[in-house]
């Protein structure tokens, strides 16, 4: 296995950081999305959301 060039580590390790980045944003929103439709279920039992 030949050695691997310092800007591709970089590279590779910048699509990671990003990947996590996104990942964790993607998390952040759906939990926020599920919580204010819970919310909305408990305030108007009777709409459909």
């Amino acid at each position: 296995m030949r050695p691997v060039s310092r800007r591709s580590l970089d590279w590779i390790y910048c699509a990671l950081l990003l990947a996590i980045v996104f990942l964790s944003w993607g998390f952040v929103i759906y939990a926020s999305t599920v919580a204010a439709r819970r919310q909305l279920k408990k305030e108007f039992p009777d709409k459909i959301f």
